[in-house]
């Protein structure tokens, strides 16, 4: 079995689902609630899973029950979690909160559980690994991963999430140069601006841009290709959607997807799990998503 491996954050979180928001000094009532772990990456890798690939995690938890909860969970998931040490301090914590209309408030934590220093990736064990997909909150550390994937000829994805941008560009680069793909939302494509130009120049193989309701756009050298969504019931959480497309399109192309195909998998997965409560709570198995292309 293909084998990648996660590298970035982990997160408890707390999902709840309430008819709407309470007012300053009132206590309303969670008529669904959702406890579990994500992180962006940690999200990712239970995706990848769910699609018949496997995956392991590179991460750091902090020393107190969160961290010892939030491993447990993703390894009875099937994550491989060998690669997550805990260290001194607190583990992130994550209260979503969603009304009867749709509008969603997240609450998170500052934590060590973000990302894996420098040290740790420079000896990190490498060996069987097919792919290795990163988020960018530490661009130091990543670079140091993404100079050994190059060096190891392992394909490498970044998510590249609107706060890593908050690093600028310029500090990114390392870790964005030669990517397979990186994988950026609206929001970071704003930031980024021209999207083939930012392509072009980090020598990436092509730029995923979700979209939400809209699907997603792939960008590569033969140029862009929209991926509409399937028809979708009613939207309960978009709560790491844009992770499970990251996961099921990681875990397509190790099974020999050619990139539309990949993405059109993960399109209709990212939107089947937008009709569930929480992060991970909809992500759907290989067959369901097949069954949704059909």
């Amino acid at each position: 079995m293909a084998l990648a491996l996660f590298c970035g954050d982990i997160a408890f979180d707390v999902s709840l689902r309430v008819a709407r928001f309470p007012e300053p000094d009132e206590k309303t009532h969670a008529f669904e609630n959702l406890v579990g772990a994500g992180g962006v990456v940690a999200n990712s890798a239970v995706a990848c899973v769910r699609q018949g690939v496997g995956a392991a995690l590179l991460a750091v938890v902090g020393d107190d029950v969160f961290g010892t909860y939030a491993t447990g969970y993703l390894a009875a998931r099937g994550v491989g979690v060998t690669g997550v040490t805990t260290t001194p301090g607190r583990t992130a914590v994550s209260v979503c909160t969603l009304a009867e209309d749709g509008e969603k408030r997240l609450v998170y934590t500052s934590s060590v559980s973000q990302y894996p220093p420098p040290e740790r990736l420079r000896d990190a064990d490498l060996d069987g690994v097919d792919w290795i997909h990163t988020s960018c909150l530490h661009p130091e550390a990543a670079a140091v991963l993404a100079e050994r994937a190059r060096a190891a000829g392992i394909p490498l994805s970044v998510d590249l999430e609107p706060h890593a941008l908050g690093h600028g560009v310029q500090a990114l680069a390392p870790a964005l140069y030669g990517a397979a793909v990186v994988f950026l939302n609206d929001r970071a494509a704003a930031e980024v601006g021209d999207v083939r130009g930012f392509s072009a120049r980090h020598r990436l193989g092509s730029v995923v841009r979700t979209q939400g309701s809209r699907g997603a756009v792939l960008t590569d050298g033969s140029g862009d290709a929209a991926v509409a969504p399937p028809p979708a019931g009613r939207i309960v959480d978009t709560t790491g959607a844009g992770d499970c497309l990251a996961g099921v399109y990681i875990a397509r192309s190790l099974s020999g997807q050619d990139p539309h195909t990949a993405l059109r998998a993960a399109v209709a997965s990212a939107t089947y799990a937008c009709g569930h409560l929480g992060a991970q709570g909809g992500y759907p198995d290989r067959e369901t998503t097949d069954g949704l292309l059909r």
